[in-house]
């Protein structure tokens, strides 16, 4: 996800409906308040299903107003090169047959040159290694010169690259030695591929393992990655963690945050943007633990100052009924002209997978209602434990939630949700002995009505007739 000029661009996976169902790129376009504007597929010319991954199919605007990105098809081991127009007209696609195997490679986003593209990542070598690589194409795709980074003796990434000016671009890897052992390394690239200095971090390194790079005004950068923190038998538990290196690459601050996991469980921002302010904000997945519910996989945004210091948090939960199997993944974040951060990625409801979009305030409160997770964790009561009751359910006019032992006074978050996860109704109240939910004008159906305090939330069922 971008946001450009205050709309938001999606670029996903979806299927087209057609005599013969086919599996494509999704391009969509919506406004700042959510509401879709309109979509595009993009298909394989022969009729093989396309894919992107967290790995390979990232998006970027370009300066003629179109867009290019990443992705691949299914058949073969390549990677595709798209440009589009601000339609989402497809403009060119170009393949390259560099991997031996399409499951093994990387591509970061797209970098824009005055005259064509900056492609880099990984690719699976002959060697079944993967090396790290950077590609300069013209303004059609086509390759002016190639060139792999690294020892080959190793397998190695580059995880992320960024542009410093419009000659210099900086690119993070990591190289793995052994299982669960590692190096991070750093290198500054011309326009010609040449490198112009470089750096190589100690074995699993306090860093930690390169997964972001973001250059800073004064010539350094900042670095987030996963430090290894401890092998519990043979499995590594990593912490995220950010770190600014000057100019000589001598660590200015670190700070290891969030939760710790075992390497692989993606606890971990999938980008990390510089806002207007001069702060950063972090995007990706991590997870909320309660002690009566089984731990479950929320959306990740995190505000931080050019020092390291986290400004806000806020771990944000599927926007569907609370249980261990509704997950949500945040991979693209982005600011609107209003200071608002909208994120953008995927949320599950038992089996189904849907576009997930969401938008948080300057200081992190989701839309108008603040949800930020403190340091008193949710806690979602099994069914028999509800403290409300219901009725009349099913109804077809005002539903009455009655409460007689709440603590009167006390506020609640009362929200309703369609049997696809779509919110359709919300309140903000003091909590009463009865409150009366007015559900009038609703089509008829299954619903699920959440209601929160800021210790507890619960989930019912409501049946609605017309």
């Amino acid at each position: 996800m971008i946001v450009d000029q205050d709309t938001i661009v999606g670029y996903g996976l979806a299927f087209a409906i057609d005599a013969i169902p086919q599996q494509g790129l999704l391009l969509s376009k919506f406004d700042s308040l959510g509401n879709h504007l309109f979509s595009k597929m993009i298909l394989d010319p022969q009729g093989e299903p396309l894919y992107i991954d967290d790995h390979w199919g990232k998006i970027a605007k370009t300066r003629d107003g179109g867009y290019v990105m990443t992705a691949a098809p299914t058949h073969g081991d390549a990677a595709w090169l798209i440009k589009v127009d601000r339609q989402f007209e497809v403009e060119f696609i170009k393949e390259y047959l560099d991997t031996i195997n399409r499951s093994h490679y990387w591509y970061n986003v797209p970098i824009e040159l005055n005259d064509g593209y900056l492609l880099s990542g990984a690719i699976q070598r002959p060697s079944y290694l993967d090396n790290s690589f950077v590609r300069r194409v013209d303004q059609q795709g086509n390759t002016v010169w190639f060139k792999y980074f690294g020892d080959n003796e190793f397998g190695n990434a580059f995880n992320d690259m960024a542009k410093v000016n419009d000659t210099l671009f900086v690119g993070y890897s990591t190289t793995e030695t052994s299982r669960n052992n590692a190096f991070s390394s750093i290198y500054y690239i011309d326009l010609s591929g040449n490198v112009v200095r470089s750096w190589q971090s100690e074995l699993n390194p306090e860093v930690g393992f390169a997964r972001k790079i973001l250059p800073t005004p004064d010539g350094g950068v900042i670095a987030f990655g996963l430090y290894p923190v401890e092998l519990i038998g043979e499995t590594l538990i990593v912490q995220p963690t950010l770190a600014k290196l000057d100019t000589g690459f001598q660590v200015g601050w670190l700070r290891h945050f969030g939760l710790e996991a075992r390497l692989g469980a993606d606890v971990t921002f999938w980008d990390i943007e510089q806002i207007s302010d001069g702060n950063y904000v972090g995007a990706g997945e991590s997870f909320v633990r309660t002690t009566r519910a089984l731990t479950r996989r929320v959306g990740w945004l995190r505000k931080f100052s050019p020092e390291g210091d986290s400004l806000w948090e806020n771990l944000v939960d599927a926007p569907f009924p609370l249980v261990n199997t509704n997950l949500g993944t945040l991979a693209g974040v982005g600011e609107l002209s209003s200071g608002s951060i909208v994120a953008a990625g995927e949320t599950i409801n038992g089996n189904q997978r849907y576009i997930w979009l969401v938008k948080v305030t300057p200081d992190g409160c989701l839309d108008t209602l603040c949800s930020m997770v403190t340091a008193v964790e949710e806690a979602v009561a099994p069914a028999e434990e509800v403290p409300f009751s219901l009725y009349p359910n099913p109804t077809a006019g005002p539903l009455t939630l009655a409460w007689p032992g709440a603590l009167q006074g006390r506020e609640t978050h009362i929200r309703l949700f369609d049997a696809a996860g779509r919110e359709v109704w919300r309140q903000r109240r003091r909590v009463e002995p009865q409150m009366e939910i007015a559900l009038s004008g609703l089509p008829g159906g299954l619903y699920f009505l959440q209601v929160q305090t800021e210790a507890e939330s619960w989930v019912e069922k409501v049946v609605v007739r017309e």
